[in-house]
């Protein structure tokens, strides 16, 4: 007898628990977040994707003025949220480099996502991912 007593009063303090718990704290359905159409974000996206043939070695990329390169094997990419001042990067590539501003505010207008396609001719520029403009050519190790 004693044995269903405290198995009642588990299974009634487990559902007080459950009904409060549930006044605590919001359910997915009941927040409600829209931003205003006129919110002012600055950040920007930015990425590089190498576009070479798979049997092409990778391409060693340096955003910014960063020690540590990063390494983008064929079909790879690198992706990256920033502050909307100017950035500049150096890649190396099968004994090749290019120089470049990625990201330049008085080139790019209001333009708040790049994207940069490496391919073995050189590289190119979009703002939508899909039309591209050659901006820049591999060198022979003058980076």
């Amino acid at each position: 007898m004693s044995r269903s007593i405290h198995t009642i009063l588990v299974l009634a303090l487990t559902m007080c628990l459950m009904n409060g718990s549930s006044y605590a704290y919001p359910t997915l359905k009941s927040i409600h977040f829209e931003p205003h159409s006129d919110a002012d974000i600055n950040i920007l996206f930015i990425s590089f994707y190498n576009g070479m043939a798979p049997n092409n070695p990778n391409v060693n990329l340096f955003y910014n003025n960063q020690q540590d390169g990063v390494y983008l094997s064929p079909g790879k990419a690198f992706s990256k949220l920033d502050n909307l001042e100017r950035k500049s990067v150096v890649m190396y590539w099968n004994g090749n480099c290019a120089s470049f501003f990625a990201y330049d505010p008085s080139a790019e207008g209001n333009h708040q996502k790049i994207y940069w396609l490496i391919k073995e001719d050189g590289i190119y520029h979009s703002w939508d991912n899909s039309s591209w403009e050659k901006r820049k050519s591999w060198t022979f190790n003058k980076c």
